[in-house]
């Protein structure tokens, strides 16, 4: 099933959650807790090719197959941060494009997140949206051309609790017309 192309652009947002109440619930009270954001950036062509052995046994693989019909798919990063709530973590993406994804509020097992997606030092996708924490996942898709795609997997999930007197960020996420934080590039096996 692939989707019509859009010029280049962002064309899919699939939003894909585990069926059950399953996952943890994070405290609203006095304590804080990090959470822990998964980024995986993936290519899917249809060479025939299969699925890249570090995707295969995975829940994002198992997720890839499940919604999209390419027949191969390639990890080409993966990338991890902790942040907490109200405060944003910045991933450098293929093709050059930098997500920014600030966890808002954390309501059970729920989490709102806004997603800024820049090209250069503009911004091509802003989104704010709600997801099954620990459990679920989102798929954003682009860009594309008729037999390929980029395709990035997020995912979060509550982490360690920090002290009671850690408090939230007073700053605002991505303040309006502000350019992206460029991470340096990491190691594929590093830390």
């Amino acid at each position: 099933m692939h989707a019509p192309s859009s010029n280049g652009l962002i064309i899919w947002v699939v939003a894909l959650c585990a069926l059950g109440t399953q996952g943890q619930a994070l405290a609203q009270g006095k304590h804080l807790r990090s959470i822990r954001v998964h980024v995986d950036s993936v290519f899917a062509t249809d060479t025939h090719k299969g699925m890249d052995a570090r995707l295969a046994a995975t829940s994002v693989g198992n997720r890839l197959r499940a919604v999209f019909d390419y027949t191969t798919y390639r990890l080409l990063k993966q990338d991890e941060e902790e942040t907490v709530c109200g405060q944003a973590v910045a991933f450098n993406l293929p093709g050059g494009r930098i997500l920014h994804v600030a966890p808002l509020e954390v309501e059970g097992n729920m989490i709102e997140m806004e997603l800024v997606l820049f090209e250069g030092a503009h911004s091509i996708m802003r989104t704010e949206l709600k997801m099954l924490m620990n459990r679920g996942a989102l798929i954003l898709v682009g860009p594309r051309s008729p037999r390929e795609t980029y395709i990035t997997a997020i995912a979060a999930e509550t982490g360690k609790e920090l002290p009671e007197e850690t408090t939230r960020p007073e700053i605002a996420v991505v303040p309006g017309g502000a350019t992206p934080a460029r991470l340096p590039s990491k190691a594929p096996n590093g830390p």
